[in-house]
């Protein structure tokens, strides 16, 4: 699917994100070629890359900005970038996303408008395979709309909205749209009035020096992303422990004052579990006495109902047993969290939430992340899979009997989707730059779609991005719905 990414370039470039195009610039000149052969294609020209030669290329390096081009190739390099951005950024954009199986789109050539651009996507995509570098901005929505693909990417300026496309009615349809001069965002804007999302950060590590970088960075991401989330309903963040490095006062008041900040910042409803790292000093536990007061100082309670939302998230403390690095949730908090249960009426009507810290089943790095030699060891694999709960079991039959579809985790820093006996386990990695590949350390966090009107969570998006902004952003998209009946992030475990 060559197409999308040079249809991804060219909108970093029309969106002014001169870190985007130019990291695909420098991916290879052949690169460089073959987008010019695409921009042909669509009669847009840009003289000063088709001025570039292969030995001149050569002086150009993966960090450069447009304006270093200008002076190091003594070429007008960025203003050429800018007049494309101001030639196309007013304009009506129209592209089509096919769906997850092959379908004939010949309709897509039947009408053209001169006052409307239309790009089309080849091809189908591979539900195992939805995986996008430096989305560019108008894309996002297309992809929280993953769930109603195939269909159509309408985008002006800031205006974003996706018009679903599954027969030829639905684009005949958007054509008379165009024909009549019917505004576009406001006839499709009614396709998220039910959506409601869900962002889960975890292992924050907040007191820890080397984390404030990464802090930063997520701030400046959320910062982005969030207004691209349009919902009536307010964003719900669910933080999976480990928001401490250790729980001394400084850093509880830099945890309360994280809380508040995203609270104010985002408009959001914060919701917080306890990590091992937030309960345990220099590697010992904390005195009884002293471990409760940080629980009734961040925890405050096991259950919370979202009466208007008609959810209810279980807050599960695994570390008040097991060790410093394996959790525990022991049978007597299953029977008071079944007590809590048993007094809400009708508890058929809510949607349950489950969240903790530890995981519960094994997990791998994502395949594009270095996997160090010992990782691969026989053994190594054994001592990963001996660190989940310690009573993984238990929990799992406990799961099951509540029919709680959606469990949420931390506590590896490594990013997880995967699907047991209709129930999803959906881990974070961390929030401000756990994982780390050769000279880059990504923060991540995911972000969850939630149907209001169905009660399911639909999509979930993960996040990656490096704190030193030298790798591109990665996302990538995971469907509750549909799909193999197992499916993980990253590598793939029987």
């Amino acid at each position: 699917m060559n197409e999308i990414i040079f249809i991804n370039t060219f909108f970093n470039i029309v969106f002014r994100n001169e870190l985007a195009y130019m990291r695909d610039f420098m991916i290879s000149y052949q690169y460089m070629q073959n987008f010019i052969q695409w921009l042909d294609k669509r009669q847009i020209e840009c003289p000063v890359l088709c001025s570039i030669t292969e030995d001149e290329y050569a002086f150009l390096s993966r960090l450069m900005k447009a304006e270093d081009v200008d002076h190091v190739l003594h070429k007008p390099f960025s203003i050429e970038m800018e007049n494309l951005a101001r030639e196309y950024e007013d304009a009506t954009h129209i592209l089509y996303v096919p769906g997850f199986q092959e379908v004939s789109n010949d309709f897509l050539e039947t009408n053209s408008y001169n006052h409307i651009y239309f790009y089309h996507i080849p091809g189908y995509f591979h539900r195992s395979d939805l995986s996008f570098f430096d989305p560019f901005p108008a894309f996002f929505c297309a992809l929280r709309h993953v769930d109603l693909w195939p269909g159509c990417l309408i985008f002006k300026g800031q205006q974003a909205v996706f018009a679903p496309i599954h027969k030829q009615e639905d684009m005949k349809q958007l054509f008379h749209y165009i024909e009549q001069e019917v505004n576009l965002f406001e006839v499709y804007n009614n396709y998220y009035q039910s959506d409601a999302y869900f962002i889960q950060l975890s292992d924050l590590h907040l007191g820890k020096d080397k984390r404030q970088r990464g802090l930063t960075r997520l701030y400046a991401s959320l910062d982005e992303l969030i207004p691209r989330l349009p919902s009536p309903w307010p964003i719900q963040i669910l933080i999976t422990g480990d928001l401490m490095e250790s729980p001394n006062r400084k850093n509880m008041y830099m945890a309360n004052d994280f809380m508040n900040s995203l609270k104010k910042r985002y408009k959001a409803n914060v919701t917080f579990i306890l990590g091992n790292h937030d309960v345990i000093v220099h590697g010992f536990n904390f005195a009884r006495n002293q471990k409760s007061k940080v629980i009734a100082y961040l925890l405050g309670e096991n259950i919370k109902v979202l009466e208007q939302e008609k959810i209810i998230i279980i807050k599960m403390d695994t570390t008040s047993e097991g060790n410093l690095a394996r959790g525990k949730v022991g049978e007597r908090q299953l029977a008071e969290i079944d007590d809590e249960l048993s007094a809400i009426d009708h508890i058929e009507d809510y949607t349950l939430l489950l969240m903790l810290h530890h995981h519960v089943y094994p997990i791998n790095k994502a395949e594009f992340i270095k996997t160090k030699w010992h990782e691969k060891t026989f053994i190594n694999r054994i001592i990963e899979t001996s660190k989940v709960l310690v009573d993984a079991p238990l929990l799992i039959d406990w799961i099951q009997k509540r029919h709680i579809h959606y469990v949420f985790h931390g506590h590896k820093h490594l990013p997880f989707f995967r699907k047991e006996d209709d129930c999803y386990y959906i881990g974070a990695g961390s929030a401000t730059g756990g994982l780390k590949e050769s000279r880059s350390r990504y923060i991540s966090y995911n972000i969850m779609k939630y149907d209001m009107r169905e009660k399911k969570m639909k999509i979930c998006m993960i996040f990656y991005d490096d704190k030193a902004k030298a790798e591109r952003q990665r996302v990538e998209v995971y469907l509750f719905e549909g799909g193999n009946n197992h499916e993980t992030c990253g590598s793939h475990e029987g």
